[in-house]
């Protein structure tokens, strides 16, 4: 439940909760899994109680006969409607898989059935590493050598192309962790507006190497430091922020990590006509930042921070809600409205704990998944 970076189940062996009808549908109905509700063919039979295998949304399923209905969508598990009952995922019974002895619940079979995840961004970033890797060939000779990776990696502070101080980004979805959340509503929590953009990282660290001491600073995409300057978004935008000179004067450990926007990133779905940095965290000296340190932090930077919703969401305002399902529902329709910053509807909401900002997790709004085709 935190951005903390984990491999993700795209695909897992879980149990149908529910099975409700859709009004007005003869030959499907709606399933309840974990907090995701998808729809299933009624000609499948399946039951409430049922193990099933369970593929997220975001998911290329593999070219195999099974998914062979999902060609013309590139084999993309997406968000969709039938009869006005939005969909988040595919179910697919246990058959599916080679063998399901010693299979329980919760199990991972992503590698199994080949599944991979949906990522446009990450599709970006290896073309940035293979041009890198291209530029230098005495570099690529010399990391054929396992004693040479190891002494680059530990002395650039490296792990598989990330900083290795420094936690990743990518939050985890409510439908997964929503008993989380209903084990804190007695806490209050701080919203903010999940944007659509490229996930860049901007920070100023005191690296040392071979007993010396020297401050870095660099700039990460989503999942890798980018080693060296290019005429791309997050370098333009370190520029035209003057982030590498703010930081350094700041003359602190300092980790801001947010969204480019604008021209050329994800459709400019927002309309801008310029490059825009919005950012949704600060680490300071190690440690993660709350509603009020961030803000005034970006104050003092000049930096923008994406836009809030509540500095100070009361979980009770929502009623008593102890189920998953309950908890679901709420969110995402609290996730429902416009976006603070174009007339299109928002990506969704992030939540945070306020006394503990490592306590995280996102809400998608189906609308804007609908919208767009995400």
């Amino acid at each position: 439940m935190s951005d903390e970076t984990t491999k993700r189940k795209l695909a897992s062996i879980q149990k149908i909760s529910e099975i409700r009808d859709i009004p007005d549908a003869d030959k499907i109905q709606v399933a309840q899994i974990l907090g995701w509700e998808c729809v299933i063919s009624k000609k499948d039979n399946f039951k409430a109680g049922d193990f099933v295998v369970y593929i997220e949304i975001d998911s290329i399923c593999s070219e195999r006969n099974e998914f062979e209905f999902l060609r013309e969508r590139k084999f993309r598990v997406r968000t969709i409607k039938l009869r006005k009952q939005v969909s988040q995922g595919l179910v697919m019974p246990l058959s599916i898989l080679p063998n399901t002895t010693g299979i329980v619940e919760g199990a991972d079979v992503t590698d199994i059935l080949g599944i991979k995840k949906y990522d446009p961004q990450l599709v970006e970033e290896q073309k940035i590493a293979e041009d890198a890797k291209s530029k230098s060939e005495v570099f690529k000779f010399f990391m054929g050598f396992a004693i040479f990776r190891w002494i680059y990696f530990k002395f650039n502070h490296v792990e598989k192309g990330w900083p290795q101080w420094i936690s990743h980004t990518d939050e985890e979805r409510l439908q997964t962790c929503a008993k989380i959340f209903i084990n804190n509503m007695d806490k209050i929590w701080y919203v903010t507006e999940k944007v659509d953009g490229q996930s860049a990282t901007y920070f100023y660290h005191k690296s040392k190497c071979w007993g010396f001491a020297k401050w870095i600073f660099g700039i990460c995409s989503r999942n890798i430091w980018l080693k060296k300057p290019t005429n791309g978004s997050y370098w333009q935008a370190a520029e035209k922020f003057d982030i590498k000179n703010k930081f350094v004067k700041f003359n602190k450990e300092l980790v801001s990590q947010g969204e480019n926007l604008g021209p050329g990133i994800q459709g400019n779905k927002y309309g801008l006509k310029e490059l825009d940095f919005m950012v949704f965290n600060i680490v300071k000296d190690g440690e993660r930042c709350e509603i009020a340190q961030m803000e005034h932090l970006c104050k003092i930077l000049g930096l923008k921070t994406v836009p809030v919703i509540n500095r100070a969401f009361d979980p009770k305002s929502l009623g008593n809600l102890t189920e998953v399902k309950d908890v679901v529902q709420a969110l995402v329709k609290m996730s429902n409205g416009k976006s603070q910053l174009a007339d299109i509807p928002r990506e969704g909401l992030v939540f945070r704990l306020n006394t503990n900002p490592n306590v995280s997790f996102k809400v998608i709004n189906p609308e804007f998944s609908l919208k767009f085709n995400e």
